[in-house]
């Protein structure tokens, strides 16, 4: 009986009229074993010809008919046609013409004007063309590489054509880039579409994937495309002495006869792979592969011709400890197969360990260089938070050991950093390049990860002497300048007067706290007139931010911005800067209070600008004595006064007590008490502060509050303000807590279907629904101010978008049309996803008692709600919480 044909050649025999005679088709059977994985078997399909750009349409009907071909099989099957696909794919290698570029635009360096185009190499030239983009970090390194080689070598360069290709997207960006750096050695292009997955040049060249670096030789034809310029001046000098040759000229073939084959495949399945796979002398970044192919080539009948049976190949690279490892285990397979069936084709040995040297003592030259030494200290924080479920005070103590450059400052630190900056970025480099094999990909990544842990070491230490803590004194932040100006000033505190700095950048986060920070500032404009100051610091200079202004034109007027010189400037590390935004609050006297995000700008300023001067300079460290005093009046029964407020969500508290172990001395901070309370419950809190401060006075600590504000509404209205109809407690009515008015539901819900944005309505604002008459009217009070939101409209240039990425609470479907969130449920501290939301739907069938009321309540019990609770509608989708 005939043996199958197997499921790869019978999809081949499918397709293969639609491949070129001239195309070689090879069938690989490969035998594997690495480090991490043991034996794997597989078969690979791979052509010896691709087809030509020109005949781009031929491969997709090619591709389509494969697809159709392939439907079904499982996925092995798949991916082995998905690879066959890319042996064939139109392709930019070496022994291909290289063609014209079309769709660029040539950039003069000494005017900066562009001029659209397109370019051919030269004939008769060698030809140097670099592919990058200004936001590709490691093609912009290989192109400055280049162009200091090219510069070092001027008698080089005239033999050569060096030409960069950009594919930034952003003409602005591309020449910015160019005029910070003289990247004189090159004529300069740039893609007006920068990559466009369409191009079927930029997809030959797969210029998704940068930087892309290819020689073309006199003729047209590529010598070689490579990712890596030190590889640059190799291949070209290669090239000149021996001339090109296309990929698979002079590739050597190995054709053992069939038993000695059988034999190597034998004893790899049964001896080698496990010497391998249970050898523990090896490193987990040791990287090694064996590998065993036969190969069979196709013919357009189907018919298969043995054309490979190779020896064992070996490739390796290990670490230096690892030299012995490899030596003995390669000793031992030429043991097992005899050595001239052993072939070693790739031998590298590495040495991430003496880089992690080299970078250590790289890092210490520097210092001695600057006359600093690195001294060790421990950071004790001892915290007493209250636990609401035990209604006790619970301690926790952290203990960190550090390193850190002792009195460093501002000026110092940019001096080293500046220094050590090359060494850290020599040794990345170096292991980000080197080595290109999928296959070590793992190993690879395990010496990244030691070379960073280290770099990253070093850098906090150095970041450690710099960085402030709270109750330390206020730096004065250096090298900014104003929005609209370039002269860059100082950012300083002035005696009396609280100072806000917030670090910001254009996120969702940010742009919610600023609609709240105007708000604030606003109101209060008279009110705190000369008592503090607010900045706005960016985190990147300001042409990053030019969209950001134009969508909310006059914000510079009433916040003070500052941008960088410096894109990441030393200041975010002296101030703990790690995310957007982040808020440094300074009190009167100079101290830093606040190093964190805020929830609510208007409760903290009131608090720090009612300090006085001379209860501020009373505060200071507490001897062991008072620390005692403290602690035993935490575990008293003067707790019990905190058990009303036994909502987690809508209190804390904390007494924090923070010294550094220098060794030779101890730094002390003045204590902390920081708490969140609910508006309208101090009072509970006041009888145990005040219990407190007959043991020891408040007026030696630090006192960091925040309060959550709430609000109360009137209710019900008395006419719509549209059509003067009359409202009372048993219609249900719209209310706009920003214009104070009332509405009827006849006016609030006329929708224009055929208007756009907000003229679609007759009340453009976000509207609170009573669902009247209201069986529950404690809904009415104390209602997160938070939640009602800060009525926004879509900025210019925005989507107008009704369909919101939410899950409604009542039916699990996505939220269309209005939002309408619950202003009742889960209140407190705000967290992430703390809003109850209905959908359209819901909302119907809670304001008319609908048959899905009581499964809606059912599912939304465990947030407390019931149907009375008041509903903000909300028309666009902004963000979630920002409406």
């Amino acid at each position: 009986m005939a043996q199958e044909q197997a499921v790869d050649l019978q999809i081949l025999n499918k397709v293969r009229h639609l491949i070129p005679e001239s195309f070689k088709i090879e069938r690989q059977k490969k035998w594997e074993v690495l480090k991490r994985k043991g034996l794997v078997q597989t078969i690979v399909l791979k052509s010896s010809n691709r087809f030509k750009l020109e005949q781009t349409g031929k491969y997709d009907e090619f591709c389509d008919a494969l697809d159709q071909a392939t439907y079904g099989n499982n996925m092995d099957v798949i991916k082995q046609f998905e690879n066959f696909k890319e042996s064939l794919k139109p392709k930019i290698k070496g022994g291909f013409q290289f063609g014209t570029i079309n769709g660029v635009e040539s950039l003069d360096l000494s005017t900066f004007e562009t001029k659209k185009g397109n370019f051919k190499t030269k004939q008769g030239s060698t030809d140097l063309i670099v592919f990058w983009s200004s936001e590709n970090e490691k093609s912009t390194r290989a192109l400055n590489e280049l162009n200091n080689w090219l510069s070092l070598n001027q008698n080089l360069k005239l033999q050569i054509n060096p030409i960069a290709v950009s594919l930034d997207d952003d003409s602005n960006n591309f020449k910015n880039y160019l005029k910070i750096n003289q990247l004189t050695q090159f004529q300069h292009y740039r893609y007006i579409l920068g990559w466009d997955s369409s191009n079927p040049f930029q997809r030959a060249m797969e210029l998704n994937y940068l930087p892309k670096i290819a020689v073309v030789g006199k003729e047209n034809q590529v010598v070689e495309v490579t990712r890596k310029a030190r590889d640059v001046e190799n291949i070209i000098k290669t090239y000149w002495e021996a001339g090109s040759e296309s990929e698979d000229e002079g590739k050597y073939r190995e054709l053992l006869d069939q038993q000695t084959f059988r034999f190597i495949k034998k004893a790899l399945s049964q001896q080698i792979a496990d010497l391998l796979s249970q050898n523990k002398s090896f490193a987990k970044s040791d990287f090694i592969r064996l590998s065993l192919t036969k190969c069979y080539k196709i013919a357009q009948d189907g018919s298969k011709e043995i054309v490979e049976r190779s020896h064992l190949k070996v490739s390796y690279e290990v670490s230096v400890q690892s030299q012995q490892a490899i030596k003995l285990f390669l000793n031992n397979v030429t043991s097992v197969l005899g050595k001239d069936n052993v072939h070693v084709k790739r031998s590298i040995v590495k040495d991430p360990t003496g880089m992690l040297d080299m970078i250590t003592s790289g890092f210490q030259d520097v210092l001695k260089k600057n006359y600093k030494v690195i001294q060790e200290y421990i950071v004790r924080s001892e915290y007493f938070n209250y636990v609401h479920e035990k209604e006790e005070f619970q301690p926790d103590v952290k203990v960190v050991q550090k390193k850190a450059i002792q009195n460093l400052t501002f000026k110092e630190y940019q001096t080293i950093y500046s220094q050590v900056l090359p060494i850290f970025k020599k040794y990345e480099q170096e292991i980000d390049d080197s080595d290109d094999d999928p296959d070590n990909d793992e190993e690879q990544e395990e010496d990244k990860r030691l070379i960073f842990d280290r770099v990253t070491e070093l850098t906090d230490c150095l970041k450690s002497g710099l960085e402030l803590s709270l109750g330390q004194p206020f730096q004065t932040i250096q090298n900014y300048h104003p929005y609209g100006k370039d002269q860059v000033v100082d950012i300083e505190h002035k005696e009396d007067q609280v100072l806000i700095v917030m670090y910001w950048d254009d996120n969702q986060l940010c742009n919610r706290q600023f609609t709240q920070i105007l708000k604030v500032l606003l109101v209060n404009e008279e009110k705190f007139k000369d008592k503090f100051r607010f900045v706005a610091l960016s985190k990147h200079k300001y042409d990053t931010y030019e969209m950001f202004f134009l969508k909310n034109q006059g914000i510079e007027e009433i916040i003070e911005f500052y941008f960088p010189r410096e894109d990441n400037q030393a200041d975010q590390v002296q101030y703990n800067v790690k995310q957007f935004p982040h808020f440094i609050v300074v009190d009167k006297v100079g101290s830093i209070r606040i190093q964190s995000q805020i929830e609510d700008l208007e409760s903290v300023l009131i608090t720090y600008i009612e300090e006085s001067i001379e209860s501020l300079n009373q505060k200071g460290p507490l001897n062991d004595d008072e620390y005692s005093e403290i602690t035993q009046f935490l575990y008293s029964d003067a707790r019990k006064k905190l058990s009303q407020l036994n909502n987690k969500r809508q209190f804390s508290l904390s007494f924090i007590f923070k010294e550094i172990d220098q060794g030779e001395k101890v730094l002390r901070f003045p204590p902390i008490i920081e708490y969140t309370i609910r508006e309208g419950k101090q009072k509970y809190l006041d009888a145990f502060l005040a219990q407190m401060n007959k043991v020891i006075p408040l007026s030696n600590f630090q006192i960091n509050q925040t309060v959550q504000r709430t609000l109360n509404l009137l209710f019900p209205g008395k006419t719509c303000k549209l059509c003067q109809n009359e409202l009372n407690d048993q219609t249900q009515q719209y209310y706009s807590p920003f214009s104070d008015e009332f509405y009827c539901v006849k006016c609030a819900e006329v929708v224009d279907t055929k208007a756009a944005g907000y003229k679609k309505f007759r009340v453009q604002d976000n509207l609170i629904f009573f669902n009247a008459p209201l069986v529950d009217k404690s809904v009415l009070n104390d209602i997160d101010v938070y939640r009602i939101g800060n009525n926004q409209k879509v900025k210019r240039g925005e989507q107008y978008t009704q369909n919101h990425p939410i899950d409604c609470n009542g039916c699990d479907n996505d939220v269309k049309g209005f939002r309408y969130i619950v202003l009742n449920c889960l209140p407190g501290k705000l967290t992430d996803l703390a809003l109850v939301d209905f959908c359209q739907d819901c909302f119907n069938q809670i304001r008319t008692g609908g048959p899905r009321l009581e499964r809606i309540v059912k599912r939304n019990k465990i947030y407390g709600y019931n149907p009375s609770m008041l509903l903000l509608r909300v028309p666009f989708y902004m963000g979630y919480y920002d409406y």
